[in-house]
């Protein structure tokens, strides 16, 4: 029989931090969560969670003066991940999708229709500990919608959006505490070679 580390039931792991998109620097949204994930201090594993975020506003400048989108970043799928006895961690990959929801310019309400760029996938790293994890991962591709997609506005969006100068760093919550490691010094118990 295959065993399994043991992690504890399924926790919704909040979330803090940075996107950056096109250059564009911004917070993520507020009461974002790492959902359904769970953390075993014996073996490092995190288990497979999936990273939730309600909606948000961002703004630009146009050529019609500054454009408010309101915007949606889920994840297709799940990621899940380890922590090292180093305390070095990582996820799988995430596999996002940005929904621009809706868009306002001084002129009025952007109909935008449907207008999804997907699939944007982002590998995170960096480090976990008592106080939670710590990961972040730049240089990512936002892809292009089609120029008629989004109402029509797929080229605006486009340059608005679309590209790889990007960026995430986020601080998971909760106790990442790394795992024991083996202690390679007293492994062969000083016996000789």
């Amino acid at each position: 029989m295959l065993l399994l580390p043991a992690i504890a039931a399924a926790v919704d792991y909040p979330l803090t931090g940075t996107i950056s998109v096109n250059g564009q620097a911004g917070a993520l949204p507020s009461g974002g969560t790492f959902a359904g994930s769970g953390y075993d201090a014996a073996s490092g594993a995190i288990a497979a969670g999936r990273f939730t975020f309600p909606q948000a506003t961002t703004s630009y400048s146009s050529p019609l003066g500054p454009v408010v989108v309101t915007y949606q970043l889920s994840q297709s799928g799940q990621s899940s991940g380890q922590v090292a006895p180093d305390g070095v961690a990582a996820l799988t990959p995430a596999i996002l999708r940005l929904q621009v929801v809706s868009a306002s310019s001084p002129l009025g309400p952007i109909d935008v229709g449907t207008c999804v760029l997907e699939p944007i996938e982002v590998a995170l790293a960096g480090t976990g500990s008592p106080g939670g994890l710590d990961l972040s991962g730049a240089g990512f591709t936002i892809p292009p919608v089609g120029a008629g997609d989004c109402g029509g506005f797929g080229s605006q969006i486009n340059q608005a959006i679309a590209g790889d100068d990007n960026a995430l760093a986020l601080q998971m919550a909760g106790d990442f505490t790394p795992p024991a490691g083996d202690d390679t010094i007293f492994g062969d118990g000083f016996e000789a070679p």
